[in-house]
């Protein structure tokens, strides 16, 4: 690893055009070669054939360790952001000593006219996050800190650089003491989330992008290349003061900042959508074509409290509420915080107007920043919708410090969801859909299926507007301490989950997962509250004053529970509790959670268990009555049709056994002995049932003349009569369970519908697959 020095600044710094060659290899997360086919055999161990369809060659490749993909996809971003200088691969070394001459290996350095970041990066591998302890890298990078700024100003000649350090990582959780020791050596912490952050701004804005990493990291910097005063006009509207004023967008670009809703922005309340490429492109055209847009950016002047410097320049006009007059707007980066209007803005970067067009503005000082969310929320209203999801995350930030203490316990809930996927912590990171995520294959959970969970426990409280109802087993009077205890609660019980059944947390929605679905993650939360109640009640845990581990440790003797169900559970199952019970699967699931702990724990009786199961042992009764009844209305009218045309007015006394017509008459005769109205009274045929449906299809030849073609089930034409009929012997069976109030089985229920389908609806489909299933498993029977 060479130091770097003026003879060999061009090997190892590469500029915008070394860059694109370097940017195609380090955005691989592999290393390729490739080898003749004539000599060729098998690869090596590690690298495998990634096309052999070329005509001389087998090229072959071999992934790269996750340190070394982690690097490269924060020079990649670096590279896509802009910087004119960066470090050609991950061996630079700079000199940080005169004396000795000693020197310093750097992960990324990356070199702009104005600023240069050193980044040190650490990268844990496995999916899931892993705590560390940096101590010795962080005070080692912070003690060589100033020589390592003198010499990359000496080396770039730039005397006047900002210089920012950061320790990227991925896969690590940060300790308390680290955080402390990063901010002592001024040295910042980019995360994963950072990364994604940025991945998916410049994807949307290009170089453009720059502007809000910078004003990230060198946050209330000076700009002292760039003239903050403009002519402005002073006014007072809503009782609050604010300018209006002309300005490029270029400048404004430098100065202001956007609070995205994204997991990198630690600002609360955070609250715009990214911006959009698609629309991006569009306002850009628009504006390179001549275009202009005549309504003004709302911002808000981050003046840290002070007075902000306005010099009147002309006496205001009678009777007049405004002056004008000079503007100094700091000159800072991050100073002023874009409230509405960001397209508008970003469509002026890499634009040929961004210096000689002027944009208005309306400037707010100092505004509050749950001001700027309403303003927001207000501006925005009768445009673009926002969705449920980003309703909930904005929610959070209006609600958190509410006086309302109903709200505030809302808001308490709704970051909590948030920060369930935000936390790298958590076993729910990258899980949860914040604000306008996109889903993916693993990110699927909603903030409001965690709300909903949380909503159903004990944790937070019940409250009125200035009445607590029930004190939050878990509230400790301070929304931000009441988050911090629930949250590791939640974070150690689906750890807990998580480890338990490794398989099972990582199956895929579209693969029968069930735990990371959004009903799955409501019911478990739904069952953590559940034994938390429990475990107070028989004093198991005193929850405000034992440490979450303990109480986690004590919460894992019940969720233990839940394995043997997974382990035993079918994939018909799986897809019934899927798509079967619709808005009511969250309770079902809820409930065989419970049994399941309730089986594996039998002290554990959670209130309405015993009385669901009692009442759902029915719940297919009055739906399979229902088409039970259908059925027997259908083939009623149906068979009375047949007979009349076949016998004519003698019909009821020809097509009955002599047996059936007599009992059918006493039947009729004794029910009509109780009714006044002879309109209401019965008749013999009134009385029939499926059991007589079926005798009087096989009075004498009438199955083989009459009704054998249209009631025989496709499929089972070659049996005998008896058989023919079984499903009318079968669907009495079925009925007489439901007039007797005893539970109709889910096979009973699906065997009603199949036949229902065929005789009501005309669809054989199903009964023809339920009849093949039958085949199949009386050939796979022993003999």
């Amino acid at each position: 690893m060479a130091v770097l020095d003026d003879e060999n600044f061009s090997e190892l710094i590469a500029d915008r055009e070394d860059q694109k060659t370097i940017l195609r290899h380090r955005s691989k997360p592999f290393v390729e070669r490739k080898v003749r086919k004539i000599e060729f055999a098998e690869p090596e161990d590690g690298w495998y054939v990634l096309n052999d369809k070329l005509k001389r060659d087998v090229k072959l490749a071999k992934n790269k360790p996750s340190d070394e993909v982690f690097e490269d996809e924060v020079w990649a971003l670096l590279s896509k952001l802009g910087f004119r200088y960066l470090s050609a691969d991950r061996y630079l070394k700079i000199k940080y000593d005169k004396k000795d001459g000693a020197s310093q290996q750097i992960d990324v350095l990356a070199v702009d006219d104005e600023c240069a970041l050193v980044i040190e990066c650490k990268c844990a591998s496995g999916p899931t996050s892993k705590v560390a302890t940096f101590k010795t890298a962080i005070e080692s990078l912070g003690g060589k800190k100033p020589g390592l700024h003198r010499e990359i100003r000496k080396r770039f000649n730039k005397p006047d650089l900002k210089i920012a350090y950061l320790l990227a990582t991925k896969n690590y959780t940060l300790r308390d003491a680290d955080i402390d020791r990063l901010a002592s050596f001024n040295i910042q912490h980019f995360s994963e989330v950072d990364l994604e952050y940025y991945q998916e701004l410049v994807g949307h804005l290009g170089t453009a992008a720059r502007y809000q990493f910078e004003a990230d990291i060198f946050q209330r910097q000076n700009i002292p290349e760039l003239d903050g005063r403009v002519y402005a006009v002073q006014g007072s509207m809503g009782g609050l003061p604010y300018y209006t004023f002309l300005i490029e967008p270029e400048r404004l670009l430098k100065l202001g900042y956007v609070l995205h809703r994204s997991k990198s922005i630690r600002v609360l309340p955070s609250y715009q959508r990214l911006i959009k490429r698609n629309r991006l492109s569009q306002i850009r055209k628009f504006i390179n074509n001549g275009g202009y847009f005549p309504n003004s950016l709302v911002v808000s002047i981050e003046n840290e409290g002070k007075q902000i410097r306005f010099e009147q320049s002309a006496p205001s006009l009678n009777e007049s509420q405004s002056k004008m007059g000079v503007l100094h707007l700091p000159n800072k980066l991050r100073s002023l915080y874009l409230i509405d209007g960001q397209h508008r803005l970003y469509g002026y970067s890499e634009s040929q107007y961004s210096e000689n067009n002027t944009i208005p503005v309306v400037a707010f000082v100092d505004l509050d920043r749950n001001e700027q969310l309403r303003l927001f929320m207000e501006i925005n209203e009768n445009q673009k919708a926002v969705s449920k999801n980003l309703k909930h995350t904005l929610d959070a930030d209006l609600k958190w410090d509410s006086t309302n203490l109903k709200d505030r316990g809302e808001g308490i809930k709704k970051q909590l969801c948030q920060e369930l996927g935000e936390d790298i912590a958590s076993p729910l990171f990258n899980r949860v859909l914040v604000g306008e995520d996109q889903r993916t294959e693993t990110k699927i959970i909603t903030l409001d299926a965690i709300l909903r969970g949380l909503n159903q426990t004990p944790f937070v409280g019940r409250f009125t507007k200035d009445e607590i109802k029930e004190q939050g087993v878990f509230n400790l009077g301070d929304s931000a301490k009441t988050l911090n205890l629930i949250k590791k609660i939640l974070i150690g019980y689906f750890a807990y989950v998580q480890d338990s059944m490794p398989s099972e947390w990582d199956r895929l929605q579209k693969d029968g997962g069930i735990l990371t679905i959004n009903d799955g993650i409501t019911a478990q939360i739904q069952l953590l509250g559940d034994i938390v109640k429990h475990m107070i009640q028989k004093d198991e845990i005193s929850p405000l004053a034992d440490p979450p581990d303990q109480i986690i440790d004590k919460l894992s003797t019940y969720v233990d529970g839940l394995k043997p169900y997974f382990l035993n559970l079918t994939d018909d199952e799986r897809n019934e509790l899927r798509s079967k019970y619709g808005s009511g699967a969250p309770t079902r699931l809820r409930r065989i959670f419970q049994r399941a702990v309730q089986e594996f724990r039998n002290d554990f009786e959670p209130e309405g268990l015993e009385e669901y199961w009692r009442d759902q042992s029915k719940q297919y009764n009055i739906e399979t009555y229902s088409r039970i009844l259908d059925i027997e209305t259908k083939l009623r009218d149906d068979v009375k049709e047949v007979l009349q045309k076949e016998h004519g007015s003698m019909w009821l006394k020809k097509g009955l056994s002599e047996k059936l017509y007599t009992g059918l008459v006493t039947d009729a005769a004794k029910k009509n002995r109780t009714i006044e109205n002879e309109e209401d009274e019965k008749t013999p045929w009134d009385c029939l049932n499926l059991i007589h449906l079926r005798e009087i299809m096989m009075h004498q030849a009438q199955w083989s003349t009459l009704f054998q073609k249209q009631y025989t089930i496709p499929g089972q034409e070659g049996l005998k009569k008896e058989q023919k009929t079984g499903w009318l012997t079968e669907l009495n069976r079925i009925r007489n369970i439901t007039d007797h109030e005893y539970s109709v089985g889910k096979d009973d229920a699906d065997y009603v519908a199949s036949v229902h389908d065929w005789l009501v609806l005309g669809s054989d489909s199903n009964l023809q697959k339920r009849l093949s299933a039958e085949q199949v498993e009386k050939e796979r029977a022993p003999l």
